[in-house]
């Protein structure tokens, strides 16, 4: 008995040692990285002077940042393109959740599929899409406004309305999907009860169904809010160059484009930044908490009911038609005419003489290309592979033990969430620019840097899985002599393989798709696609950029397709 008291504490003082070995390594990527920036946006920081001394501490960062006059311009240019993108997306995304959930409307069930292409599309792509679509000269939507008579062009791709309509487009889908769930789950009885009453289906939904959906509601603008705050390919493609700056470009600009780097100003601007998203997601936790008294899903068997358009169905079709033309089928096909051609002109029986692959075998010639498609793949595997290893350790801690400490572990993790890609950017930045290192300048200080951004999302393929997954198997293998690291690799790790490798895949999506972090700490050594693609539209090459874009959206189109459907459940795809 002595013995068997003795092993069951060794095995317990294992399993804490390896508790608190995770504990440091994930604390240390995500805590190190934050203090240091935090601790250096209070010190006078020059060129090469980044470094953990506690010395020169100053206010002049924060001084500056408040004190110069486009601060404030820009602060109020960030909160109208986060609060309008989040209002167009709501409006798009809600609609179309309603019309596929609660409605007889005809073919509805295609409207998923549909809605799930903006997401696909990475932001630099959309951006390119749109320049080409919206462009004042040259632009296909105000060359055909032109043609019917009008001196003006209808729009400028280069203004804070366009940079509001392609990211709110870019957004509905993660509207759809969260709206969509909440009117999903809801119990109809409070519908029926007011139908019984002789209410109109009008007043239902403007008196019971949309009273019903705040919580969610607010939550779902709350976290469009977010992703519109630190959003940076759109507002780089449009507004950059017209001088329209929001949080995450001027960050950018501050350290990467103006010379000398002044690092000071981009430090206080990610620290106002971090600020903002955390004190948005604390409100947004607090909302969630409070939601009870707004309950609308029961234990029992219930239906949603189904709201007949009657003559209504033809608004309803033409507002479906409008976002299919609008955000899919125009930027698709006006990328592919552009990587059709040796330089950009709007579609005509003329230019049609000038249609040729020359784009495509150029890129597939190009001495780049398998550099950075290694980098690409790299980051993608390395990082997914990496995120969802941590991701079955921390949700194993957290959710399956007693071991007192796994809500700090917990809370590291959904820390990088709070913080955003861009601020983790910048930190990763700071970190190894302070001190000599063999890994800045290349791709493996964008592989940290990724790990640690995603790990919150990599849990959230995990957390549910090890909840379901009953204890008998791990007192089993415990009974049979094997150790956690056993039971770890031929239990857990087989029973959670179609969530790991879905989780994996869609970390590789993210590395095709986002590019903030990329291009905060981008050199030529550890170019990745959507960097590069990039650099190829700013060299002032449109053809290739769009034939790049064009292959990469096939690529993330087979990879979204593979994803959903080992995933049993789109709730990853919130994120």
């Amino acid at each position: 008995m002595k013995i068997m008291g003795f092993m069951r504490t060794l095995t317990l003082n294992r399993k804490r040692l390896i508790f608190w070995i995770l504990v440091i390594v994930v604390g240390t990527a995500v805590m190190a990285p934050l203090s240091l920036l935090v601790l250096n946006s209070f010190r006078k920081v020059d060129v090469g002077d980044l470094n953990f001394g506690f010395n020169k501490f100053t206010l002049r960062n924060y001084v500056e940042a408040y004190s110069h006059p486009m601060t404030y311009k820009m602060l109020l240019n960030s909160f109208v393109f986060a609060i309008s993108s989040m209002l167009v997306a709501t409006f798009f995304g809600g609609f179309l959740a309603f019309l596929s959930e609660r409605t007889n409307l005809r073919y509805r069930t295609v409207i998923p599929f549909l809605v799930m292409v903006p997401l696909i599309m990475p932001g630099v792509v959309k951006g390119i899409a749109w320049i080409f679509l919206l462009s004042p000269n040259i632009g296909l939507l105000n060359v055909a406004w032109k043609a019917l008579g009008f001196k003006k062009h209808l729009f400028d791709v280069y203004s804070l309305p366009a940079m509001i309509w392609v990211e709110g487009i870019s957004m509905s889908t993660l509207a759809f999907l969260m709206i969509g769930a909440t009117l999903r789950q809801m119990d109809p009885v409070l519908e029926e009860a007011a139908f019984g009453s002789g209410a109109s289906a009008g007043q239902v939904l403007v008196r019971v169904t949309l009273p019903l959906m705040i919580p969610g509601l607010a939550g779902v603008a709350i976290l469009l809010f977010i992703r519109g705050i630190e959003t940076f390919e759109v507002p780089m493609l449009l507004g950059l160059n017209s001088g329209i700056f929001v949080f995450s470009t001027n960050i950018y600009y501050s350290l990467r484009s103006a010379f000398p780097p002044d690092y000071g100003l981009g430090f206080a601007y990610s620290m106002m930044l971090i600020t903002l998203t955390m004190f948005a997601l604390v409100i947004y936790q607090k909302m969630f908490k409070s939601s009870g008294k707004y309950t609308v899903v029961t234990g029992k068997g219930y239906r949603p009911r189904v709201i007949h358009l009657g003559a209504w169905r033809y608004p309803a079709w033409g507002f479906v038609a409008f976002y299919i033309i609008f955000a899919i089928i125009l930027p698709l096909l006006i990328l592919v005419w552009a990587s059709l051609l040796p330089y950009y002109k709007p579609p005509s029986a003329a230019s049609m003489a000038l249609v040729t692959m020359e784009n495509y075998k150029q890129l597939l010639s190009s001495e780049n290309l398998l550099p950075v498609l290694k980098n690409t793949i790299i980051l993608g595997g390395l990082s997914g592979i990496t995120i969802m290893f941590l991701a079955v350790l921390s949700s194993w801690f957290v959710h399956r033990t007693n071991i007192a400490g796994r809500k700090i572990l917990d809370f590291i993790i959904f820390l990088p969430y709070a913080i955003g890609g861009m601020a983790i950017g910048v930190s990763f930045m700071v970190v190894f620019l302070s001190f000599p290192n063999p890994i800045y300048n290349t791709i493996w200080i964008i592989v940290l840097a990724y790990i640690v951004t995603y790990l919150p999302i990599g849990t959230r393929f995990t957390n549910a899985s090890i909840v379901q997954v009953h204890k008998e198997l791990e007192e089993a293998a415990s009974a049979s002599g094997a150790n956690f690291w056993q039971a770890l690799f031929y239990i857990w790790i087989p029973l959670l393989l179609p969530g790991l490798v879905n989780g994996i895949l869609f970390v590789f999506i993210l590395s095709l798709k986002v590019m903030s972090v990329a291009a905060l700490l981008q050199s030529s050594d550890n170019m990745v696609l959507s960097v590069w693609l990039w650099h190829m539209w700013d060299a002032g090459d449109p053809g290739v950029a769009s034939a790049l874009a064009v292959l990469m959206i096939v690529v993330l189109g087979t990879l979204t397709i593979v994803a959903r459907r080992l995933s049993h459940s789109s709730e990853a795809f919130k994120e």
